[in-house]
């Protein structure tokens, strides 16, 4: 590493950071230049008083008037080190990572610019889909057509993504997750298990026309992501990167328009570094609310009062600035949240697609098994806020086994389905006064559909967890995300439908609904909401059974976008031409996604990441030569 008296930025080359986000801070805008920022004006990111004086029934608008986060840093010229590399990659997430190591080993010199401490780094997410990895063949998972794959994803997405990031990935994703795998030993890849294979009995591989399939490296054993991506740092580093942890990127260094530098910042104070191309791979804007209001307009404005905007991601959108200041083109549709409209709650619901679903009226609301859960629950947005019930009958362990592989689905395993059957039992046993308290909560089942996660009882916390059995089976870790939920058990509809509240027209409403609900199921055709014919399961043998779910929208895991870019992941600028040396992979990246995540396999946001990282590194070293 070679450190450098400070040198000062010129004001030509700070100005170049990027005109149009001069032209923000100065309060005007340039035409031809990045977007101008394309909000109304409204009140806070929380729903509230618009002007601080909104009176009742005002609409109000929840998007936000603050771009603050548009307006460029304040020039640096006081550098405790500088150092001089090709290339820099900024963020060490999955692309980060393959994107780093890709180019070590093409021999460039590239330094590493990651903000958590190395002793204290840490990987996020433990599982990823693959098309035709090594060791999936190994285990017998069916093969992964590329182009099939292409066409499902992009049928997924209304055909919103770049399609060449899209086929890109198709296509390299079997190279390079044994690359990436390359490191493992036999040892290693004996902790790994395979979500939703072998598949049960009625596992499905198709649903309305959309195809999924149990191709996924789950990794949530004694070797977890954060090990496998400490080896492929390794090797970067033997191969001469140097990563420069506890870093955070501040802005890029334009000079005439291409990229000359990154100025960053550590404990130790200010660095410049001297290079021809940054990859910026930050891992999204979760913990940015203004960002994630202006990319996210379409779910910033359907709050209601109590829900905000939020995410389980601390990440501030920097990348994603930082290609702004020195350019590039945002997004201009609402960029995909992981699980933010269908997993959202009622999530626990979701991960009931089997079940009827009926609203406070007592009527249906949407398909209730549309193909991709992360879809499913999106029609609760434009509703009322009020709780919502999932409606089944005493044959629900049977149907409960018509699952499809992805994201939030659920394993049929034989210990699953008797933990759901001793689920609804216990709660038709305190429906008849007849249930008793186990002594001892040891013996309880875990994970499943009846695994109480706070001590109680399996069936009176029936569990709808994501995943079920024991490693991560399903999609998910042990216990899964979504909590536990309670089941209703009664003789009749009529007295159902009183346990939940339901009274007057709509109780009638209720009985009436499920009436038609078991004459589409009969007659093979669902008339109000064209639910599959495989999935259409009658409600007709008693015990009645119910789950209620109170909808609360505005949360993200992680957001999924935010800056345009070609093939190449090079960023584009506002005449979408390409920005010399500008790189964008991993969550900054946009147009990989529609405006919803989706898993036609389990894990392919980190999948994406990892791939197209690497592809991401090989077009660096293209463009160094």
């Amino acid at each position: 590493m070679e450190e450098a008296p400070a040198k000062g930025l010129s004001r030509r080359a700070f100005l170049s950071l990027g005109a149009a986000a001069a032209a923000v801070a100065a309060g005007s805008s340039l035409a031809g230049c990045a977007p101008t920022p394309r909000f109304i004006e409204g009140n806070s990111m929380t729903y509230g008083e618009a002007e601080g004086q909104a009176s009742a029934g005002t609409n109000v608008i929840h998007n936000v008037k603050d771009t603050s986060w548009m307006t460029q840093p304040t020039e640096v010229t006081d550098f405790a080190a500088e150092y001089d590399c090709d290339a820099v990659v900024c963020g060490l997430g999955f692309a980060g990572t393959t994107a780093s190591r890709e180019l070590a080993e093409q021999g460039k010199k590239v330094i590493v610019i990651e903000k958590q401490p190395e002793d204290t780094y840490a990987a996020t997410g433990n599982e990823f889909a693959s098309l035709n990895a090594a060791i999936l063949k190994k285990r017998g998972v069916p093969a992964i057509d590329p182009v099939e794959f292409y066409q499902n994803f992009m049928k997924i997405t209304s055909n919103m993504p770049n399609p060449s990031l899209v086929m890109k990935f198709a296509q390299n994703s079997e190279a390079n997750s044994n690359w990436y795998l390359e490191p493992l030993s036999e040892e290693d890849f004996a902790t790994m298990t395979t979500a939703f294979f072998p598949p049960t009995e009625h596992q499905m591989s198709e649903l309305s026309g959309i195809k999924f399939w149990p191709s996924v490296c789950s990794f949530y054993g004694g070797c977890n992501q954060t090990k496998i991506v400490g080896m492929n740092h390794d090797i970067a580093k033997q191969h001469g990167a140097e990563f420069l942890y506890g870093t955070t990127g501040e802005y890029l260094i334009m000079e005439d328009g291409k990229v000359a530098g990154i100025v960053a910042k550590s404990d130790a104070g200010y660095i410049k570094v001297n290079c021809r191309a940054v990859v910026l791979s930050c891992g999204g804007m979760g913990g940015n609310p203004e960002m994630m209001a202006y990319f996210m307009p379409d779910m910033a404005q359907a709050l209601v009062e109590g829900e905000q905007l939020s995410s389980m991601s601390a990440n501030d959108g920097r990348g994603v600035q930082m290609a702004y200041w020195a350019g590039a083109h945002l997004e201009t549709t609402p960029i995909a949240g992981m699980n933010m409209k269908g997993l959202s709650l009622p999530g626990k619901m979701n991960c009931l697609p089997q079940a009827v679903w009926v609203d406070e009226n007592g009527k249906r609301f949407c398909n209730e098994y549309y193909p991709t859960s992360e879809q499913r629950g999106y029609q609760t947005t434009f509703m009322s806020r009020k709780t919502k019930f999932a409606i089944c009958d005493n044959n629900f362990p049977e149907y409960r086994q018509y699952t499809l592989p992805q994201h939030a689905g659920f394993t049929a395993s034989e210990e699953n389905i008797a933990s759901l059957r001793e689920a609804l039992d216990t709660a038709y046993a305190k429906f008849n006064g007849t249930y008793v308290e186990p002594e001892s909560s040891d013996s309880q089942a875990q994970g499943g559909e009846g695994g109480g996660q706070n001590g109680a009882a399996p069936a009176a916390a029936a569990g709808a967890a994501a995943g079920g059995a024991p490693g991560g089976e399903g999609g998910e870790p042990k216990g899964g995300p979504m909590g536990s939920v309670d089941y209703i058990a009664d003789d009749t509809l009529e007295g159902l439908a009183g346990q939940l509240g339901l009274t007057g027209d709509a109780a009638t409403a209720f009985v009436e609904q499920i009436a038609r609900w078991n004459e589409y199921c009969e007659s093979g055709v669902d008339l109000e909401f064209g639910r599959d014919p495989k999935v259409l399961f009658p409600v007709k043998e008693p015990p009645f059974y119910a789950c209620t779910f109170d909808p609360e929208l505005g949360e993200t895991m992680v957001t999924m976008g935010g800056i345009i870019t070609n093939g190449e992941q090079n960023a584009l600028d506002a005449n979408y031409e390409p920005i010399p040396g500008l790189y964008v992979s991993g969550n900054d990246c946009g147009r990989r996604f529609g405006t919803e995540y989706v898993t036609p396999i389990p894990g392919v946001s980190i999948a994406f990441a990892m791939v197209l990282g690497r592809e991401c590194g090989k077009s660096v070293a293209e463009f160094l030569g």
